[in-house]
């Protein structure tokens, strides 16, 4: 087991359904979150009928909607305890980058303005890759969204093509509370 301290410079892409570096997972296998500067994770998601009424379950027309940790300990526990994803055999692969100050607070600044207001959630053009695409692009950390169709495994692609000194680990994971400040750290394990 791996533990990595968020200490403020770097951020995280994770592809869940990722089972390693190389693994290419089909279409709807995947899911991208990201963690903040202080270890917090957090993603895009789809929920209900959408505004519309119509569509919930095809992955069209749902509300969208911003988790943080306690959202996904409430919805989606396997992404975020350890002991959860084991159980479930949920592994994903996280990419670390390191980041500059400004980068980091671009980043969650991010984050927190669309979970004020998320809008809506379409499968094709308005995902959980989409967001953490723009989140990425607005803190200047790529340059431009994500080349094709926007899929987390394409988005991990392009952040590492760019990113040569960035960290990929696979494995189960999950999120410990710092004991004396905010955030949290990473646990991986294989």
């Amino acid at each position: 087991m791996e533990t990595i301290v968020f200490d403020g410079t770097k951020v995280a892409l994770i592809v869940r359904g990722k089972i390693g570096v190389d693994h290419e997972p089909d279409l709807l296998a995947q899911h991208a979150d990201v963690i903040l500067a202080d270890g917090s994770p957090v993603g895009f998601f789809g929920e209900g009928q959408g505004t519309s009424g119509s569509g919930g379950s095809s992955g069209f027309g749902m509300d969208g909607i911003v988790y943080d940790h306690r959202l996904f300990q409430v919805h989606r526990p396997y992404y975020v305890d350890l002991d959860y994803a084991k159980k479930y055999k949920t592994k994903s692969t996280v990419l670390i980058i390191t980041v500059t100050e400004m980068e980091a607070s671009l980043f969650k600044k991010f984050w927190v303005r669309l979970k004020i207001n998320p809008g809506g959630f379409r499968l094709v053009g308005d995902n959980c890759s989409t967001h953490a695409s723009e989140a990425f692009t607005n803190a200047g950390i790529t340059g431009r969204s994500i080349p094709g169709l926007d899929t987390p495994n394409r988005l991990y692609k392009q952040l590492n093509d760019r990113h040569k000194t960035a960290r990929s680990y696979s494995g189960h994971i999950g999120f410990i509370k710092k004991a004396t400040e905010g955030g949290f750290d990473l646990v991986i394990d294989q």
